[in-house]
Order: structure tokens, then C-alpha cells, then sequence
């Protein structure tokens, strides 16, 4: 997808009711701001047909990921790692065939490095959460009706063309205390940024982030549990068998599960950056 580019000068032309074209350009030319795109995943899965986070995760890099604090982020429960459009075809396949659904998708424009929010859950009521500090120390807290998303800043690198500057974070949308801004992230009017989970990279078109827990523990009341994990009902294929058992080609069938424990995973990508 292009970008922005440039104003440029229009000659003036016939007057519409005493107004020309001309008359409507800026007093001086006005270079407006380059958009850099990005697409999101939600995927969700069952935890029971996942593999292991380092089997999922496996071809991805962690080298280009620059963590606010590389430690708390998994401590956390947060696991990241990088990859090209040509590993997407690999990617695509483990989840696959761990059943995953596309629970949405959300197209970004974001210009210069004003950031832009993707929210996929919402909190309807106030709930308990633990949590790693900066420091190593464990604390707890309790939060209140709010959204759930991630925090998407971007700018391009002048010298680099096609190249932008990104910075990703967790947030929490809704007045908290001082107390755990202070500890957790930092206050933002009526949100938090939980800086303990933020990272920042290098993207081009085609580059993409896949986000997902450390760890698969579905019951844990931690910070991590809040963005990954969920639960609802599933629709589980069925393979065609024959009388022996055999698998059979066709279109298999499926049986739906209430209540099944879920795993959230988020792909973020990035569509173009604008010249």
C-alpha cells in the first residue's frame, strides 16, 4: 500500500462563487505525515491440542525484540518472536492443526509515531491479578471494569526506507491507582501502559510479531492469564473413518464442547510504510 505523499501545488482555476482552487492550498506547502499499516490476528485454540510454547514458536527469532526488561516480560507470562512472510506458511500450519480459529481481525494506520490501540477483551467486573515488577518482586492487585489491548506506536527510520520503528505494550484501559501505575507500568489519564511487558523492533512489509503465553496455565490470576487465556465453546473436527478405523478423504465433521479453556494468540504485521 503507498503512502502519503506530499501536497502538491494546483494551478488555480475558474472561480466557483469567487473561490479558485488555488485559494484553498495551505499559506505554506504542508508535507502531511507517512502512514505505516499494520494487520492483527486474534487467534484462539484449545490449550489441549497447542504445542508447547518453544514448539509453536520454533523458527521465530527473539534476537530483533528489544524487551523492556527481557525477564519480567516472560515472568509475566508473555512470549514473542519474530518472523519473516516466508515462515508465515510454517506458522500457519502448527496452528492449523492445533485447530485454531480466527477470533479477529483489525486493520491499523499509524502515522508517524502516534500510537493506536487494538482491544480484544473487555473486564466486566473487578478481578484479582498478580504480577512480576521491573525489580524481580511479585505484587498483586485488583482491577476494575476496563479493556484489554495492545498499544501499537510506529515511525519510519529516515535513513532506511521501507523501514519503521515499532513499539508494542499491553494496556489496560480504566482508572487505577497510583500504586500499581507506579509498580506496573506508568498512568496515562484513566490507562495503563504495562511498560514490564513492552518491547520494540525494526519492521518492514511483510515482517510480523506473534504474541503468546509462556506457559499454558489457565487458572493463574497473573497478567498473562488475562490477555491468553479464556474460555467458550469449540468446535472439534472429526476425521471420516472407515469400518477399520482408517481415516478417509472428505471434509470431516465436528462436535461442539462447552467451556472449553482457550489460548489467545495475537499476530501483528506489517502491510507497508509509507515513502
Amino acid at each position: 500500500m503507498a503512502g502519503c505523499g506530499q501536497g502538491r501545488e494546483r494551478p488555480g482555476g475558474p472561480a466557483i462563487e469567487g473561490i479558485k482552487i488555488g485559494d484553498l492550498e495551505p499559506a505554506s506547502a504542508m508535507k502531511l505525515p507517512r502512514q505505516i499499516n499494520f494487520q492483527v490476528f486474534t487467534f484462539e485454540a484449545p490449550a489441549e491440542s497447542l504445542p508447547l510454547p518453544k514448539e509453536l514458536f520454533l523458527g521465530l527469532i527473539r534476537s530483533p525484540l528489544h524487551f523492556t526488561d527481557d525477564k519480567a516480560f516472560e515472568a509475566n507470562g508473555f512470549f514473542a518472536g519474530f518472523g519473516r512472510s516466508e515462515m508465515w506458511g510454517e506458522i500457519s500450519a502448527r496452528l492449523a492443526r492445533a485447530g485454531a480459529r480466527n477470533a479477529g481481525t483489525s486493520r491499523l494506520i499509524v502515522f508517524d509515531d502516534k500510537g493506536d490501540d487494538i482491544i480484544f477483551n473487555t473486564l466486566g467486573a473487578e478481578q484479582n491479578v498478580f504480577y512480576t515488577t521491573g525489580e524481580g518482586k511479585l505484587a498483586g492487585t485488583s482491577l476494575g471494569v476496563g479493556q484489554l489491548g495492545w498499544r501499537i506506536k510506529a515511525k519510519p527510520i529516515a535513513r532506511l526506507r521501507g523501514a519503521c520503528e515499532v513499539e508494542l505494550g499491553p494496556v489496560f484501559k480504566s482508572p487505577m491507582s497510583n500504586t500499581i501505575a507506579r509498580l506496573l507500568g506508568r498512568e496515562e489519564g484513566n490507562e495503563i501502559v504495562f511498560d514490564v511487558a513492552g518491547f520494540e523492533l525494526t519492521m518492514s512489509s511483510g515482517d510480523f510479531v506473534l504474541i503468546g503465553p509462556s506457559q499454558y496455565k489457565q487458572d493463574d490470576i497473573t497478567l498473562g492469564s488475562l490477555f491468553f487465556t479464556s474460555r467458550g465453546d469449540f468446535a472439534f473436527p472429526i476425521p471420516k473413518q472407515n469400518e477399520k478405523g482408517e481415516e478417509i478423504p472428505g471434509g470431516p465433521t465436528y462436535t461442539l464442547r462447552k467451556n472449553v479453556p482457550l489460548i489467545r494468540l495475537f499476530l501483528i504485521a506489517c502491510t507497508g510504510v509509507g515513502d
